[in-house]
């Protein structure tokens, strides 16, 4: 699921669909259940939503804040 492979095809992967929370980005940061309802569409139920969240925080690739919740795109410095 999270990957694809010889029975999960590439656009069912978490990998492929957590570029949907990326290119949804408006600005640094986003509330959490707008980015929700902004990708709804791509993501067959909340818990791949929630997988591809996971992915991403462990990528350091997002911050979660779980008190105002937020989500703070991490700006990465180009080489």
């Amino acid at each position: 699921m999270i990957y694809p492979n010889k029975h999960i095809s590439v656009e069912d992967s978490i990998i492929y669909k957590m570029l949907a929370i990326l290119e949804a980005k408006e600005g640094y940061e986003m509330n959490i259940h707008d980015l929700f309802s902004k990708t709804k569409k791509k993501f067959n139920n909340a818990d791949e939503f929630i997988l591809s969240l996971d992915v991403l925080y462990v990528l350091d690739m997002i911050e979660v804040d779980f008190e105002t919740e937020i989500i703070r795109y991490v700006k990465r410095d180009k080489l």
